[in-house]
């Protein structure tokens, strides 16, 4: 078999014992599931989960990462074509504190899987530094040292991640939070303010057949079923 050939059967079946586990955990608890019933729900023998996967935490770790790489394409829809450097920054940090909030798949694989160590969904911290760096440039920022400047609000933004995962902050402090972050950057109270009362701009959905589209196979195919 060609190695590129050989390469691409070797992603599939890794994807499918991705998919697999996935699929497994949302339906049970981990406690509830074996190495045997992932190698089984993906249709490949028991040994070749060894080819890829060390045990059950990397694999759930691999369904992570899948989910973390939606996310980033989400994020980077969002942040297309903005041009003002307290708008991107602004609408980053709100996205990623909503998705905190909002993203279920993302908490119940987390709770039903029983992954150890801790896992946010943020902006990548080089990025965040890039973004604080650009608005210094600019001067739409007031800063002296954007790196020192960027680890603070790297660390902030993890903070409060934390706690609206943890249930002990409301949809409330993403606005306060993301106001303190333009302030510290140098941005005047009310500009600050009236950055973050901006709503978000539009992420592009899933794609999947828009109903529009579907619209005429459907006339077409179920005529003779009306009534």
């Amino acid at each position: 078999m060609e190695p590129s050939r050989l390469a691409s059967k070797k992603e599939r079946t890794r994807d499918r014992l991705i998919d697999a586990a996935k699929s497994l955990v949302e339906e049970r608890s981990d406690e509830k599931i074996s190495i045997q019933d992932i190698t089984h729900r993906a249709d490949v023998g028991l040994g070749t989960f060894y080819n890829y996967f060390d045990n059950k935490q990397a694999i759930y770790e691999a369904v992570l990462v899948q989910m973390r790489a939606r996310f980033e394409e989400d994020l980077e829809t969002l942040r297309a074509n903005q041009s003002d450097p307290a708008s991107l920054v602004a609408n980053t940090l709100k996205f990623s504190f909503n998705e905190a909030l909002d993203n279920e798949e993302w908490q119940n694989f987390i709770k039903k899987s029983g992954i150890e160590g801790e896992h946010l969904l943020l902006q990548d911290p080089d990025q965040c530094l890039a973004d604080i760096e650009s608005g210094a440039r600019r001067g739409r920022f007031k800063i002296d040292d954007p790196e020192f400047v960027a680890n603070l609000v790297t660390g902030l933004t993890q903070h409060v991640t934390r706690e609206i995962a943890a249930d002990k902050l409301s949809r409330s402090a993403i606005a306060d939070a993301t106001r303190y972050v333009l302030r510290m950057l140098g941005l005047p109270e009310l500009v600050a303010k009236a950055v973050t009362q901006t709503p978000l701009p539009p992420v592009a959905a899933e794609k999947r057949p828009l109903v529009k589209e579907i619209l005429p196979y459907l006339s077409r195919t179920s005529v003779t079923h009306r009534g």
